[in-house]
């Protein structure tokens, strides 16, 4: 096998697990040497009630990469991208992508860290920077939030959904991954490829004739032939806890996985064409699935197991969860922090078990 190193260009802290922390432990587990770029240097995440430190100016980035050029240490199969901060970050690490890609064209995985719950918290100013580096992404990753400002729309339902998919699909972007978008699950089952799925509700029910929305990710991938996307759903339970540093562990581990699942697909002579599956739920139609959405299974399957993991964790002795409101000292942040390390066994091996891929329909 070819030797896969990553260029990982995020936020580091020092205790804790965000950006470059939580980013690092699973690539490497999964067989990447990984070189980190720091966009700051923190003591911990900012959920702390108080943190030191610095933010690295884009000068100093380019600077670090310039020192790799001149040694000759500049061939990456990959590139990630976390939380930059600045426009003057974001313009050096546009410079360093470009290069890179006249260098030898790396796999490049974008993650727009620019807000969350609609709130931005960098400054409006990136917005177009950001979409000027997605021309370079095979592959981006956004939450909901960040997929609305990218494509100045936003998501109400499956058919909005789809709709700004297409759109960040139209700006270049081979690969679409929406890591959690809110969504009812009828909905979803109305733009079923094969129909009503049981799976599709992804556990929830209606009471009083209200139905609670769930949360998705969803995955587009335009590798087919025809270049029509392939769009699908999978569900993930939620939890009433403070959880930092997930989004940075999901686009690591679609880096790994989305490599894993192509390489697949060359050696079994299937590039760029569907694996075919048969369905478990009784359907007796074939549902076929992209080297995107058994990625993504796989990822979506460890971030459940970690993410209870961390739920389980700050609950404790006391048995009740935290949310941000209650997670106010830095005692209590602490427990809060991703059980990355206690999760090994869950990124090597992940439990597929009813992590389901729901195809979309238009």
């Amino acid at each position: 096998m070819t030797s896969r190193r990553v260029l990982s260009i995020q936020s580091h802290i020092v205790s804790g697990y965000c950006g470059n922390k939580a980013a690092t432990f699973p690539l490497q587990l999964l067989g990447f040497d990984v070189d980190v770029m720091n966009t700051v240097n923190f003591s911990n995440h900012t959920g702390y009630p108080s943190w030191t430190g610095e933010k690295a100016t884009g000068e100093q980035l380019t600077k670090l990469f310039e020192g790799l050029q001149t040694s000759g240490l500049v061939d990456y199969t990959h590139i990630l991208t976390g939380y930059i901060g600045s426009s003057q970050n974001l313009a050096a690490v546009t410079d360093i992508v470009a290069k890179l890609e006249d260098h030898g064209n790396p796999f490049f995985v974008l993650d727009p860290v620019m807000g969350d719950n609609g709130q931005l918290y960098v400054q409006p100013d990136v917005i177009p920077l950001y979409k000027e580096l997605m021309k370079f992404a095979k592959a981006i990753t956004p939450n909901q939030f960040e997929a609305e400002v990218l494509a100045d729309k936003k998501i109400t339902d499956v058919k909005s959904c789809l709709e700004v998919i297409e759109i960040l699909h139209g700006a270049g972007v081979e690969n679409v991954v929406i890591t959690s978008v809110s969504l009812s699950p009828s909905d979803i089952v109305a733009h079923h490829t094969f129909g009503q799925n049981g799976a599709a509700t992804n556990g929830t029910s209606k009471e009083d004739g209200v139905e609670e929305e769930s949360m998705y990710c969803v995955c587009s991938s335009r590798r087919s032939k025809d270049g029509v996307p392939r769009v699908f759903a999978i569900g993930f339970p939620t939890y009433d806890g403070y959880f930092t540093g997930t989004g940075d562990l999901f686009s690591a581990l679609l880096v790994a996985r989305l490599d894993e699942a192509v390489q697949q697909e060359a050696e079994s002579d299937l590039e760029g064409q569907e694996k075919p599956v048969s369905l478990t739920n009784g359907h007796h139609a074939e549902k076929r699935e992209t080297a995107l959405s058994r990625a993504c299974i796989k990822v979506v399957a460890t971030m459940r197991a970690v993410v209870l993991r961390t739920y389980q964790a700050q609950k404790g002795t006391t048995g009740r969860s935290l949310d941000r409101t209650l997670a106010s000292s830095a005692a209590v942040v602490k427990r809060c922090e991703l059980q990355l390390i206690q999760s090994k066994r869950d990124i090597e091996q992940p439990d597929e078990t009813d992590v389901e891929a729901i195809e979309l329909r238009r």
